[in-house]
């Protein structure tokens, strides 16, 4: 009798792994399977989307471009202005003026703005003064710069911005000829150390973003390093009022609300790229960060699913190869299914930084691209337990 219950018991046990293997089977094939999905999710981003800048040409005929208005707003900026302004002054080959509007700087901004003014009759200024409760803002600086341009043709870059050659203006004028709206390409300055390495490329990460959503009929944001619109567009949304209570997104969140896939255009032509001194300290960057995730939320529901699907499928790529490589499960096709992904994202990757002259970064783009993955999650859960400290610029 006891060696009957004994043998009922073994066989029970052996039923017991069956159905564990059963399951534990099944479980591997789940993983797989998401691991599969999201493999083709990160590939099609990199085939339909970001590949389209690689060979995009702009198949506008040259014409001569309507006279344009340069607006710069400046906040304790004099130092750059210096450094800047007389590049920016040079532009030829286009008929245009610039509007430098004074944020309640502190500094020497005046007399620097005063000095360009009696130079050049093309150099407009207007200053914003602290009062009561008004302390100023970016966006109430470019508005009063948009209501002071003589011409409706708009282009802006910041003070800490340079353009690359004398042909900048003249190409997104031009530009401007076709498309209502137009977005440039402003990298950061090359310099030495990790950090300059990991700015450069997050900027470079954003570009490809919403240069090739442009491409792709997809417009969602613009960078007010290097970008510009006919100034009906501002009138008619009536300015930046649907999100003036956001510090930031004068550029982003306006180009948001703005732009669609008939009206919006790029302009990669090298000479009209426009360079910026990177943040020097970990904490300015960071904050800086900090305060351009605020826009995010406000973008259009299409734009943030959109945009949320690249970093979601990249995170769930990752982790699921792990528990693949630790479950032991397909182990050639997973690594060979990851191998396909790695050749292909360098190879677009390779590409488009070719392009976009940042091709220096390419031998470090693996360990970069970890590096967002990281900071990114860091940066978010800072905005939900830091308070934002509201009255400072970007």
């Amino acid at each position: 009798m006891e060696n009957n219950q004994y043998r009922i018991s073994l066989e029970q046990f052996h039923t017991y792994v069956k159905l564990f293997e059963f399951d534990l089977n099944g479980l591997n094939a789940i993983v797989l399977w998401g691991y599969s999905v999201a493999m083709v999710i990160f590939l099609l981003y990199h085939l339909c989307i970001y590949s389209r800048l690689i060979f995009h040409k702009n198949k506008d005929k040259k014409v001569e471009p309507d006279p344009v208005s340069v607006i710069i707003a400046s906040r304790d900026d004099a130092r750059m202005l210096r450094e800047h302004l007389p590049l920016i002054m040079s532009q030829k080959d286009v008929e245009f003026e610039v509007i430098v509007v004074d944020d309640c700087s502190l500094d020497d901004t005046v007399d620097v703005l005063r000095e360009y003014s009696q130079k050049h009759p093309n150099f407009r200024t207007s200053k914003l003064v602290e009062s009561g409760d008004f302390e100023g803002g970016k966006k109430y600086a470019i508005t009063m710069g948009i209501k002071a341009a003589r011409y409706s043709h708009l282009v802006f870059i910041d003070a800490d911005c340079y353009p690359d050659s004398d042909l900048w203006l003249r190409n997104m004028a031009e530009r401007l000829m076709f498309k209502k709206v137009v977005l440039g390409y402003s990298p950061f300055k090359k310099e030495s150390g990790f950090l300059n390495k990991l700015i450069r490329f997050d900027a470079y990460k954003i570009a490809v973003q919403y240069l090739s959503y442009a491409v792709s009929g997809i417009p969602y944001m613009g960078v007010g390093r290097n970008m510009g619109y006919h100034s009906y567009l501002y009138f008619d949304a009536k300015g930046f009022t649907s999100h003036l209570n956001v510090v930031s997104g004068d550029d982003d969140l306006f180009i948001n609300e703005v732009s669609n896939s008939k009206n919006t255009g790029i302009e990669l032509a090298p000479e009209a790229f426009t360079y910026s001194v990177a943040k020097n300290s970990y904490a300015k960057w960071e904050f800086q960060k900090r305060r351009h995730l605020t826009t995010a939320p406000k973008y259009k529901t299409i734009h943030k699913i959109l945009l949320l699907g690249y970093p979601i499928s990249q995170y769930i790529l990752n982790a699921l190869l792990v528990v693949l490589l630790i479950m032991n499960y397909g182990f050639e096709l997973v690594l060979g299914m990851y191998g396909v992904k790695i050749l292909l994202q360098g190879l677009i990757q390779f590409l488009i930084m070719r392009r976009l002259k940042v091709l220096d970064l390419f031998i470090w783009s693996w360990i970069l691209e970890w590096a967002l993955m990281l900071f990114y999650p860091w940066v978010s859960f800072l905005n939900i337990v830091k308070e934002d400290q509201r009255k400072r610029w970007i």
